[in-house]
């Protein structure tokens, strides 16, 4: 299984559009992001920075298929109109970035039970 984190700067004047796209998510979005893999996701908003939890059986995977929708490609268009370049914090001119895990507290073992 794979968690992977990815992080968005949005146009201040787009947060509240930004929310209520999520909070009318479009059925058929939700359906083709189930189908191609994904089985768990997360948004958080801090101000503009905008954090996104996936889980999935294979990330490149399931991204790959997802891209290759048209309804996720709508989706798309949108949102990006919404992001802004933040260099300072992604270190690259892309509006948005994948965080790969390098630790996992369910990876180490427990102690035995004294």
């Amino acid at each position: 299984m794979q968690v992977v984190c990815e992080l968005m700067r949005l146009r201040p004047e787009c947060v509240q559009e930004y929310v209520d796209m999520h909070e009318n998510t479009w059925p058929e979005l939700v359906a083709a992001i189930r189908e191609c893999g994904f089985l768990e996701e997360y948004i958080y908003l801090r101000g503009t920075l905008v954090i996104v939890v996936m889980k999935c059986r294979d990330f490149r995977q399931s991204v790959d298929r997802l891209l290759a929708t048209a309804v996720f490609q709508r989706w798309t268009v949108r949102v990006r109109a919404m992001l802004v370049p933040d260099e300072t914090l992604f270190g690259a001119p892309e509006p948005l970035v994948d965080l790969f895990p390098i630790w996992n507290l369910a990876d180490c073992s427990q102690p035995e039970e004294l």
